[in-house]
């Protein structure tokens, strides 16, 4: 069972991961909505907001991952030819 333990350790270090970059995906939002939106900031801002929610979109994707290698039946050991 040591891939489970593994799985688990991954999802939780992935919650670790997604909490500081929600965050501050909502301070780049409150800075986007108290902006003008011809300041230089303002395309700034949109910019870092863009790459949060990229990597956002690849916790979740790792997250999805883990979860289903962790409801296969594990894998057989290969047998020598």
């Amino acid at each position: 069972m040591q891939e489970e333990s593994v799985l688990k350790a991954i999802r939780n270090l992935l919650h670790e991961l997604a909490q500081p970059l929600s965050a501050i995906t909502g301070m780049v939002d409150l800075l986007l909505l108290e902006s003008d939106e011809d300041s230089p900031i303002f395309q700034e801002l949109g910019m870092v907001n863009d790459q949060l929610q990229q990597a956002l979109e690849i916790v979740a994707e790792i997250r999805r991952l883990t979860r289903e290698a962790s409801t296969r039946p594990p894998s057989s050991p290969v047998s020598p030819a």
